[in-house]
């Protein structure tokens, strides 16, 4: 925690300029010296951009890996294939989304109770990036995580704390979004990536990520219990694509990460038998855009027990360009929500309906144009198996499939039988730098072992 959770403001600041520089250079603030800053401005440029790699980089990399949209074939990325994760492999992700909440914690701290706007924003972009550390590693630091050399050692929180702490930064940044304008002393605008100030917008993502969150918890608060929550949320969050929340690059410094990736360690990675077998099998249209040609000229995918390095590589949608726009928070996902909960509610035919509504709106994302005959095939089953099986087809690139596989079970998959375990690794082990500087830390070593909300 030393190393990485404290990393200073001004390195956050040094991201943001170097990711972002156009977005802050007309700034009065010194991002270099934390304390004279004066305005949440360039804080709230850098929190996002440093949420932008968590959300669309290395830890989504490895999920793929893990639950077979894509295959490790060579090097690191054949070692999470053959599930070899070492204590030492996700530093980098654990430090990078700790850091990303120090300048989001800045904005609350220091401006917050006079920028309710900005506070509300701040918090969301904490909950977003807790919520990843949470369901990679389980018990994390939060209560105690920004305090910087106040405690050196902050104590890590148990899971069931940490998911409902973040419900509470977003009923918190709810209230916030209520307020009217007169209560704000300034107002986010153009430093604001992801929504240009749109506080209408933060709202709805926020109520999203709580049905996010309450559908995490099937197994914890019951299965209705979990789905009417969400249902509740819903009612406030997204209505269209209008409303994704979008990782944008300019294909310069700041590059599509599934992008940089390919092109600097090109021949690490294929596309995965299980997904590419998945879109091939039910004539799927989005298959020429989530899967590129193999060294054949056709679609194929690598098993995990193959590492195939002629297989199909990464499609355009997600890794064409460097400036390829990536999503974090979609509408699809909303209606993938809603199907589920629906379904475990036994409401079937308001389930269908999500569903077919949820893979139209993932085809217009992905494709750019909705395919109603498919759309309605593809949701004519209305199971928890299939409604899972197409939420890991639309939420590819995201962590949430690898989420919903560990809560359901689905899709159905066989571990790499050339591993030494032969067993789909259920979370990440805790880094070496927790286990070696933070005196508080909750060491976990065992990556079989499974997160409170997976028992």
């Amino acid at each position: 925690m030393k190393k990485l959770i404290y990393t200073t403001i001004v390195l956050a600041s040094v991201l943001s300029i170097n990711s972002c520089q156009h977005e802050i250079e007309t700034f009065n603030d010194n991002p270099n010296n934390p304390t004279e800053l004066t305005s949440p401005r360039t804080l709230l440029t850098g929190a996002e951009i440093g949420t932008i790699n968590n959300s669309t980089g290395n830890l989504t990399r490895v999920f793929s890996s893990l639950m077979q949209q894509t295959d490790g074939v060579s090097n690191q990325s054949l070692d999470y294939t053959n599930y070899f994760l070492s204590e030492t492999d996700n530093e980098g992700d654990w430090g990078n989304i700790y850091q990303a909440g120090i300048n989001a914690n800045q904005i609350i701290t220091q401006f917050g109770t006079a920028n309710p706007y900005y506070d509300g924003i701040a918090r969301i972009i904490v909950a977003l990036n807790i919520g990843y550390a949470t369901d990679a590693w389980g018990d994390v630091p939060f209560t105690e995580a920004f305090k910087g050399d106040a405690n050196l050692n902050p104590k890590y929180d148990a899971q069931e704390q940490v998911i409902a702490r973040i419900q509470s930064y977003l009923d918190i940044a709810i209230a916030d979004f209520a307020k009217p304008v007169s209560a704000n002393k300034s107002l986010p605008g153009a430093e604001d990536i992801f929504y240009g100030g749109d506080v209408t917008k933060w709202t709805k993502l926020a109520y999203g990520i709580k049905a996010r969150y309450a559908m995490r918890l099937t197994g914890r608060d019951g299965s209705a219990a979990a789905a009417q929550k969400a249902l509740t949320y819903l009612q406030n969050s997204f209505t269209s694509k209008s409303d994704n929340l979008i990782a944008t690059f300019d294909g310069g410094n700041n590059q599509n990460s599934w992008f940089a990736f390919n092109n600097q360690r090109a021949g690490y990675m294929t596309m995965g038998k299980n997904l590419v077998d998945l879109l091939q099998n039910n004539e799927d249209p989005r298959l020429p855009f989530l899967v590129g040609f193999d060294s054949a000229g056709g679609y194929t995918g690598s098993s995990p027990e193959e590492a195939n390095a002629d297989a199909s590589v990464f499609g355009d949608y997600f890794a064409g360009t460097p400036s390829t726009p990536l999503i974090i928070f979609s509408y699809s996902e909303i209606k993938y929500i809603e199907a589920e909960a629906q379904f475990r509610l036994g409401n079937t035919g308001p389930a269908q309906s999500a569903l077919q509504a949820a893979i139209s709106a993932s085809l217009v994302d992905i494709t750019g144009a909705d395919d109603a005959t498919f759309a309605a095939a593809a949701s004519a089953t209305v199971t928890l198996e299939n409604i899972i099986n197409q939420k890991y087809i639309g939420l590819f690139s995201t962590m949430e499939p690898y989420n919903d596989w560990r809560r359901t079970g689905f899709p159905t998959l066989t571990p790499n039988q050339n591993s030494q375990s032969k067993k789909i690794p259920l979370r990440l082990i805790t880094p070496k730098s927790e286990r070696t500087l933070n005196a508080s830390a909750t060491v976990i070593g065992d990556i079989n072992k499974p997160v409170w909300w997976d028992n």
